[in-house]
């Protein structure tokens, strides 16, 4: 077996390697499923144009972790769609997590506690989607009584696994871009024990045929700059807030501009087995993992281009993690501080603080 030093040295070569060029992504962003039950009005990919008939088997799926890992990947990290809405939830992550992937999902909540059996053991990182600190979050994702249930669950992943990542994914809009809402939910993570990321919305490439509306809820800058000056302050106070500081100034002056090193790292596989081309995402895929052996579809011209100029000199996006890995490759390192938070749940802010 492999010694832990081993192993930290193979990662780091292949991080070399991929922040060079010379490699290939390290890490999928797999939609698990196309299934959702929540209907946000700001998603690109609503279940009424993503169809789900189409999706990976179960067998597909594990065949691909398993070609993955051969491959060098380290990690997954599992999405949608809602990812517990697949019937073999469970069983896939058990396989990933078998085989030494790093495991991540990103879930909407709303049947987290019922899974509990299948999320504690095989899932490394549990991010949750909630927006606002009260039963408007139902409103904005289409769920009634989600708030509570999102609550509930996370209280019983505390009780279970006390030392379980858990991070909430804030995503800010028009309804809760308000210093009250995000008092309340940096209120909320720090009663709760977890970690919380502020995101923000951008426009990304319609499916065909299809008319989007992100428009509707995107802030304006101004806006932006009182929410991430805001969220600045109460990080400063110890607030449980992964956003590095170096996030928070780019969004604060807005919109961030960077050299893009994420699809160096990051490889997108949607629910019908698709390899996305994040610049083209939706809207023109590098191939499909049933039609193509999946160290073939590494090698790619177009996913060999993304490690280059091309993808470089892109900097449409505003997500912590693509502004935050960029930086870092381009010698910032002042983000490695904020992904130290990840080693352990957060310490309370004491109630004297000043929100």
């Amino acid at each position: 077996m492999m010694s832990r030093l081993s192993h930290t040295l193979e990662i780091t070569r292949s991080l070399i390697d991929a922040r060079r060029g010379r490699g290939h992504p390290l890490y999928l962003v797999h939609a698990l499923t196309a299934r959702c039950n929540a209907r946000c009005g700001f998603c690109a990919w609503n279940p009424e144009f993503y169809s789900a008939k189409d999706q990976l088997s179960t067998e597909a799926i594990e065949k691909l972790y398993t070609e993955a890992k051969a491959a060098g990947f380290i990690g997954v990290s599992v999405w949608g769609g809602e990812p517990l809405l697949h019937p073999d939830f469970g069983r896939i992550m058990s396989h990933a997590h078998g085989l030494g992937l790093n495991t991540h999902m990103v879930t909407n909540g709303f049947l987290l506690e019922r899974k509990l059996d299948a999320v504690i053991p095989h899932v490394d990182r549990l991010c949750i989607s909630l927006d606002h600190p009260s039963e408007l979050h139902d409103e904005l994702r289409g769920i009634k009584g989600l708030f509570e249930r999102i609550v509930a669950a996370t209280k019983a992943v505390r009780a279970r696994a006390p030392s379980k990542q858990i991070v909430f994914i804030c995503t800010l809009q028009k309804a809760n871009v308000n210093p009250e809402s995000i008092r309340g939910m940096t209120a909320l993570m720090n009663e709760l024990g977890v970690l919380g990321v502020f995101n923000c919305l951008r426009e990304e490439p319609a499916a065909e045929g299809v008319e989007s509306s992100i428009g509707a809820f995107v802030p304006t800058q101004s806006e932006l700059t009182v929410a991430f000056s805001l969220l600045t302050e109460l990080k400063r106070q110890g607030y449980p807030i992964l956003n590095s500081y170096t996030h928070l100034s780019a969004m604060r002056a807005g919109p961030p501009v960077y050299r893009c090193h994420w699809p160096k790292f990051m490889l997108p596989i949607e629910a019908n087995g698709d390899v996305v081309d994040c610049m083209h995402w939706g809207t023109r895929p590098i191939g499909n993992v049933k039609d193509a052996p999946f160290a073939e579809l590494l090698q790619h011209p177009r996913l060999r281009a993304l490690a280059g100029p091309a993808a470089e000199a892109c900097h449409k996006c505003v997500s912590i993690h693509r502004v935050e890995i960029s930086e870092v490759c381009s010698g910032n390192l002042e983000p490695i501080r904020s992904w130290s938070m990840l080693r352990k749940p957060p310490t309370p802010v004491r109630p004297s603080a000043r929100l």
